[in-house]
């Protein structure tokens, strides 16, 4: 529970004359609880009831002086240095031979901005104007001419304290809040970080008996089977490449989320990564019946400068979903394009499938992470929705972003840019289109 604060009720007098000092003091200070018992008398004496006694939480203000400026200063100094500083002050506009209001109250600003301060000033004093373009804080100011009424300076004392209070709370309560978020995202964070250590630590678990899994079923592959024998053996093999691709992209990313994925540049050939791709799904593609095709025109350059892990990973989600999505007899095209200076980003990879496509919605609905378009018991595809999260999260690594474009009926084209340097010229006596079935 929030501990209450004492009511703040401390007011400054800020004046050259004595005798003004004693008409706040009367009017701040006066204590009306004598006039209880005199109207308990003439109620008695007249035959009535009696009346209310007076309030017993009559506000008691604590008021102190300063006959100058100067002084009104060191006061308000030692008042904030102390942990008690004055919710207003009474400061008068004249105050010869020292330092005028205006001067007195941009000073007190200084040392403590929360101070609300009511200016006592006579017509002859600085024009209204004057005061606006001096005391720009104008929520912590007022004006009262003078002579001034008494039940106007309680009033003003009364709304100012209060007001003093009420701002010294909200900003309790502000920074107790931001105490409250800043422990709670530490603990988020450290339980994200908990996270992600689990979920690395459980992956390359995972990994190493399936890899055994892999090598044990490619082995009865190779030998003579019946065959329904080999048949069951290819569909379980199908089963765990799937199943190691799923795992390889949580396992990623985990760790493009936990900034482990490094993002730099490194060497290579564009040609040599979607080739090393494409080898990865040569046999889920061979499977599904479709054709893995590369095109890399002759101004691709032979090597260049790039985040090639980045490259290696976001294609092999794209072509995951392309294979996964492609009808039997279908090809994914796997395209390079080189976009010299001074274009932003110079190597741009696209993926084309020959798929079932998406509608427009579909394409709102595969922007949130993790969306699967044919969800639902009677899906078609398999998966996570890891594919689609995996390369937006990755690319924006290397500031870069996906592009999706698709048709119901007429497949997808997903494509991203990606910041490169040439460091060898345009490919000559390369293909300039590679095919794999």
């Amino acid at each position: 529970m929030k501990p209450t604060l004492a009511p703040n009720r401390r007011i400054l007098l800020v004046d050259d004359n004595p005798a003004i000092h004693d008409d706040f003091r009367k009017v701040l200070l006066r204590d009306d609880s004598h006039l209880d018992a005199l109207d308990a008398d003439a109620a008695l004496l007249f035959g009535e009831a009696a009346p209310a006694q007076s309030d017993s939480s009559v506000t008691i203000f604590e008021v102190e002086s300063a006959m100058q400026g100067e002084e009104a200063l060191e006061k308000v100094r030692a008042a904030c240095v102390s942990g008690r500083p004055y919710a207003m002050a009474f400061v008068d506009m004249r105050m010869p031979p020292g330092w005028d209001g205006m001067t007195t109250i941009v000073k007190l600003w200084e040392v403590d901005p929360m101070l609300q301060i009511v200016i006592c000033t006579a017509y002859s004093d600085r024009s209204w104007g004057e005061i606006q373009r001096t005391l720009t804080a104008r929520d912590r100011w007022l004006v009262v001419k003078k002579p001034f009424d008494q039940i106007e300076v309680l009033q003003l004392a009364h709304a100012l304290t209060e007001k003093w209070n009420l701002t010294r709370d909200s900003q309790r309560h502000a920074e107790m809040l931001e105490l409250q978020v800043r422990a709670r995202t530490e603990e988020l964070v450290r339980l994200t970080r908990v996270k992600d250590q689990f979920f690395a630590n459980v992956t390359h678990e995972m990994l190493t008996p399936l890899n055994g899994v892999i090598g044990m079923l490619e082995l009865m592959a190779s030998e003579s089977l019946p065959p329904d024998l080999g048949e069951n053996v290819a569909v379980a093999r199908g089963a765990a490449d799937t199943l190691f691709q799923l795992i390889n992209q949580i396992l990623v990313l985990n760790d493009a989320a936990a900034g482990a994925v490094c993002g730099s540049e490194i060497e290579g050939d564009p040609r040599e990564w979607t080739e090393e791709v494409c080898a990865r799904f040569a046999d889920a593609a061979k499977r599904a019946g479709v054709m893995l095709r590369i095109h890399c025109p002759d101004t691709v350059p032979t090597r260049v400068a790039c985040p090639g892990g980045i490259v290696s990973r976001v294609l092999d989600a794209l072509v995951d979903n392309a294979v996964k999505f492609s009808r039997d007899g279908g090809v994914v095209s796997l395209e390079m394009a080189w976009r010299p200076a001074p274009a932003t980003r110079a190597l741009q990879f696209t993926v084309v499938d020959q798929g079932v496509g998406m509608t427009a919605q579909q394409l709102e609905l595969i922007r949130i992470p993790f969306a699967q378009v044919d969800g639902g018991s009677n899906r078609k595809g398999s998966g996570a929705g890891l594919g689609l999260t995996l390369a937006r999260r990755l690319l924006s690594l290397a500031e870069s972003e996906l592009i999706v474009q698709s048709k119901p009926g007429e497949g997808t084209r997903m494509s991203f840019a990606l910041r490169a340097r040439a460091l060898d010229s345009a490919a000559t006596g390369r293909a300039g289109e590679v095919s794999r079935v």
